[in-house]
This record gives C-alpha cells, structure tokens and sequence, in this order.
C-alpha cells in the first residue's frame, strides 16, 4: 500500500486523513502541504481532525519532522486536536511522542468514530460543515 495524506479546511478545523506507511519524503510532503494550507484558516485559533484508522505507522526518520509540524500548528493557533483511531498501542505511543512537546497548550482527544470526534469540536466552539449534517 502507498503512503498518502490529504489536508483540506473544515470551517476552523484542518482536517488530515493519512493512509499507509510514512517514509521521511512523505512526511516532508506533509510539512510543504500543512505550511501551505494552514495560513489559509480563516480564525486565529483551530483545531485538527486526524484520521489515522488507515495510517500504517512510519519510518524513525518521520519521527521528528511529524514533532516540528505539530510544533508549528500550534505556534500558527492550534488549541484543540481531535485524534481518530481504533486500539491500538503502537499508533498511541508514537501519536503521544509526537505530541508530547505540545499537550500543555493543545487540548487533545481520541475518537474511534469521526463523527464522534466532530461532534466533540463542535462542543468546543469547532463547528465544520460535516458537524452541521450529523444527527443529534
């Protein structure tokens, strides 16, 4: 399976679906792509949206570009972080590292269900377009 992400704009929340396993030029992808659409949010504070039911984990060299983008998103305005997957230890631990710098100025949850985690945001002044059109 190929490595992939797709980054696109919810209202105030990123929203990053990441697929198969990351090698280090794919996470330099990420970065480019994360730089270019981040000023694009329309708010001074946002959260993120991260699927990664899909994400195959990655290789060690991925480990600190995934930190300094993190890092970034929050001195762009990141304040809240809805996370998307199902148990499983390893993602957790390496999702925790990644954050780890952060999660005293991030609010971050985990999710199994994206419409949970939508709804979540929504509850903390995050509303997308998705959330809009879930059931209550």
């Amino acid at each position: 399976m190929s490595a992939y992400f797709n980054v696109k704009i919810d209202g105030q929340v990123v929203v990053i679906n990441t697929l198969g396993q990351w090698s280090e030029q794919v996470a330099l992808s990420f970065e480019k792509e994360m730089h270019r659409v981040v000023p694009n949010v329309s708010a001074t504070r946002f959260a993120h949206l991260v699927s990664f039911d899909e994400w195959e984990l990655s290789t060690p060299s991925v480990a600190p570009i995934v930190r300094r983008v993190v890092g970034w998103c929050v001195s762009q305005g990141m304040c809240v972080a809805a996370e998307v997957f199902s148990a499983n230890v390893l993602k957790e631990y390496l999702i925790n590292k990644a954050t780890e710098e952060v999660k005293d100025h991030v609010t971050i949850r985990r999710f199994s269900s994206e419409s949970d985690a939508r709804k979540w945001l929504a509850e903390m002044g995050f509303e997308t377009q998705t959330t809009q059109q879930l059931p209550t």
